[in-house]
Order: structure tokens, then sequence, then C-alpha cells
């Protein structure tokens, strides 16, 4: 229903199967959509999903662009995440105003799925630089550095990133860390999880050999196992720790 009464219909759901069943179920969106509809894809799959979604839509005369976003529940609320979108350029365009009511960084990083690959390469580098920051606090802190003192100094060093700006593993060293709340999310485990996992399976088809990558699935996997998947995903920094016998 809301496909037929809408010319442009936004989707945001979690996984692959997920989109899967929006798109083509009985009711789903492409069975109620008309030639010259337009379809968003906000949801953060695999890339070989959405062209085939695309390449469905196409048949029937609908458009599609893949537009993942990235930042944190707050900035999904405020309208500031950043979004990349995947799809034809004369659609981005059209489409921009709507978009820019979600975010503040809007960026069309070419055909429909490059969204998609493009999220997922930021995620895996977030994922990577992230277990960098918690071992460089656990190697200072188990030699007796202060964490605060870290922060300071990785901040105006060669060491300093977004993951160390937002994801300091110890609380009370800057006051937006999720380790402040026993690592309340942002963005989960069990979604880091996901989104690994479709990096290293597009990796192995492609093959792409992953390496940090493969270790960073590991570590995010034991977070899981520990109980920790609705957990941000920084809680990774205490299954590092306790592997160095630190009391967490």
């Amino acid at each position: 229903e809301v496909a037929e009464n809408s010319e442009v219909v936004i989707t945001m759901v979690t996984s692959s199967p997920h989109v899967e069943q929006v798109m083509f179920g009985p009711d789903g969106v492409l069975a109620g959509m008309k030639k010259g509809n337009i379809i968003i894809d906000m949801s953060t799959i695999d890339p070989i999903v959405t062209r085939k979604v695309a390449t469905t839509a196409a048949e029937k005369g609908i458009d599609m662009l893949d537009a993942p976003v990235s930042g944190a529940p707050p900035k999904a609320a405020d309208g500031t995440l950043s979004i990349m979108v995947g799809g034809k350029k004369e659609i981005f365009e059209q489409c921009q105003p709507i978009l820019e009511a979600m975010g503040e960084k809007i960026i069309h990083v070419g055909d429909v799925g490059m969204g998609e690959v493009v999220k997922l390469a930021n995620n895996l580098a977030a994922c990577i630089a992230g277990i960098g920051v918690f071992e460089g606090f656990l190697f200072g802190v188990k030699l007796g550095a202060d964490p605060k003192v870290l922060y300071e100094v990785m901040s105006a060093s060669s060491g300093n990133s977004w993951v160390l700006q937002t994801r300091v593993p110890y609380p009370n060293v800057i006051p937006q860390s999720p380790a402040n709340e026993d690592f309340a999310p942002g963005f989960t485990t069990d979604l880091m999880a996901k989104d690994l996992g479709l990096i290293l399976s597009a990796a192995e088809a492609t093959k792409i050999p992953l390496l940090a990558g493969s270790l960073a699935r590991q570590l995010v996997e034991m977070a899981r196992a520990a109980g920790y998947g609705s957990k941000d995903w920084s809680v990774v920094a205490k299954i590092i720790q306790q592997l160095a016998g630190e009391e967490t």
C-alpha cells in the first residue's frame, strides 16, 4: 500500500534476507511500485543483493539508489548522518533534497551497489583501527601508563583516529565513550559481526586476502560468544584485556 501511493520509497532493514523479503514478497515494495518510481535502500547489506534488487527494479522501470549511512543514533535523530550513495547520478541529484533531511555529508560514490561497498570498507577500517587503539591502551596501561595521559598523547600524535576520539576502552577518559556506560551502544557487536561477515564473504569471492579483517572478525565473534552482542562493538576491548589477564 505504501509503495502504491509513493513516488519514492525508503527502506532500511537489518540484513540481506530482510531486504529481499521487503522487496520481493507478494506484498513487497516492487509489487506495488510503478514505472518511474524510485527506491532508496539505506540498509547495509551484501552488494550482490543490492544489485539483484536494482536489476529487478529496472525491469519494471523503477530506479534504485543504495544509500547506507554512517553515524550513531543521535546523528540520525538530528539529521547529521554521513550517507554514501550508489546509483545513477541524475537519480541521486533528484533525491538529494530527501537525503539532506537525514544527513549532512552526502557523497555520490558510483553505480548502484557502490554505496554498500564503500560503507563496508569504512566499517572494516574502523574496526581494525579500533583494535589498534584497544591494544595500544592495553599495552600502555599494563606497563603503568595513565589512560588519560595515553589519550592526550595519542590525540596529539600519529595514533590519533576517529575511534580514539569516540571509543577509548577505559571509562571516564573522554565524555562520550561507550566504556563509560558498560559499553552501551552505539553500533552493536552483532551489527559489526554482520558487516564483517559480508566483507569477508565478498573478499573470499573476489580472492582478496584480508588478514587484519579476519582477525578482527574473530575478536568480534569472541565478544558475541561472551554475551556482548548487544553491547557497543568497542566491547571487543574487554576481550583483548581478558586475554592479557586484566580484570574487566
